[in-house]
């Protein structure tokens, strides 16, 4: 079972370290159905041909009962609609994501780290994830949306709510009538916005250019207020998570791995390449939003019955010995298929390019510093399903 009780003796192995765990299911069964329902993928080709293929649904606004009023809000953005919504929700949202826009950023990323490092230069020890890793995207999401600096805790506070509110793991009533207030904090932050930004167009962050591409005379059906608050809470969610844990994921690879350490600050022009190593080796996706069977279909050689779900374990499918040479080596110069930390087919991660950008340019500084060290001999990994990431990460300058 991947769900394990919080007693059991293998959970604590699991979430630190997953990748026997799915060796095994692999071996056993590519496509595996579980006892508590989910059809649980972890070859890299049944989870390329999940992803990539139109017919599964990822549209859960039907028949779906006893889902939070946060749930709700995200189940109006384009990660959880299907085509024509989704093409609608997707064409407007991807026209203020273009390469040019994303590459205009760069400057905004450079400004940020070297603005965090000149402050952790003096400190003899600092945590990588709270002080660094965490900062950098939280401030340039901030900067995007047009959220007042003052207000960068509580944009992070809801980030970590909304996140929280998406898990699918069971919740101690407590936690998630805590992650709603917070969540809903939000929601009206984001309606605000839009009322004064409504007011006042013509800015330059993400919401007005929601606004203006939706209003304009090319577009075929507009953005109602609600769409671009579950997109802006799903690009917040999404932005700041998965870039944080990217960055984290990849300096602790460096620092578990001198030799790969040594050869990214020797080279730096390795460092996209390494960047994909890291998404691949140990991703911040840990697994695809689900997909769902709108009719009986094949998954492989399984039978997969009408409205079941199915998780693609993105951990797993980039760990496929099928797919990758010893793919448990980790290789900032490898060379070969491409990894699914993003997705794939019309639902790839629309801002796949700036996580990208922001961990380069994260490194390329990083890699210009003294050398860190880690400062503990352990380090402890989130336990939740979704996401691969580190709950603390202290590191000292050498």
């Amino acid at each position: 079972m991947l769900y394990l009780s919080s007693d059991h003796p293998d959970r604590a192995d699991i979430t630190r370290d997953p990748y026997p765990f799915f060796d095994r299911l692999r071996a056993h069964a590519p496509v595996y159905r579980t006892s508590l329902g989910p059809v649980l993928v972890t070859s890299y080709a049944e989870a390329q041909a999940l992803v990539r293929d139109r017919r599964w649904s990822r549209d859960e606004m039907d028949g779906r009962t006893g889902i939070t009023p946060t749930q709700q809000v995200f189940l109006e953005s384009m990660a959880f609609r299907d085509p024509p919504d989704h093409t609608r929700l997707r064409g407007l949202v991807s026209r203020i994501f273009t390469p040019r826009s994303v590459e205009q950023s760069r400057g905004h990323i450079n400004e940020i780290v070297q603005d965090l490092l000149s402050g952790l230069r003096e400190r003899d020890e600092f945590d990588f994830l709270e002080d660094f890793a965490y900062r950098v995207p939280l401030r340039l999401i901030c900067r995007l949306v047009g959220v007042p600096t003052d207000m960068e805790e509580d944009f992070a506070a809801w980030g970590q709510a909304l996140f929280g509110a998406l898990e699918p793991l069971p919740q101690a009533p407590e936690v998630a009538a805590e992650r709603e207030a917070i969540a809903k904090e939000c929601f009206t932050f984001f309606g605000d916005l839009i009322k004064e930004r409504r007011a006042n167009p013509g800015g330059s962050d993400i919401i007005s250019q929601l606004i203006e591409a939706s209003d304009a005379e090319d577009v075929d059906g507009r953005l109602s207020d609600l769409e671009i608050i579950a997109n802006c809470m799903l690009l917040h969610n999404a932005g700041f998570s998965t870039t944080k844990n990217l960055i984290a994921n990849g300096m602790h690879l460096f620092l578990t791995h001198p030799d790969a350490y040594d050869d990214m600050r020797a080279h730096p022009d390795v460092i996209p390449s390494a960047v994909e190593e890291i998404l691949r080796y140990e991703g911040p996706p840990r697994n695809s939003l689900l997909r769902i069977a709108p009719e009986d279909m094949k998954l492989g050689d399984v039978l997969i019955r009408k409205d079941e779900h199915v998780y693609a374990i993105l951990s797993a499918a980039n760990r496929d010995p099928e797919a990758f040479t010893d793919p448990h080596r980790f290789d900032i110069r490898r060379e070969g298929p491409r990894h699914v930390a993003f997705g794939g087919g019309i639902h790839m991660c629309l801002g796949a390019s700036l996580a990208r950008l922001e961990a380069q340019v994260a490194f390329a500084h990083l890699a210009s510093e003294r050398k860190l060290e880690l400062a503990t001999d352990q380090v402890e990994w989130l336990a939740g399903f979704l996401t691969r990431g580190l709950v603390s990460f202290p590191v000292r300058w050498a």
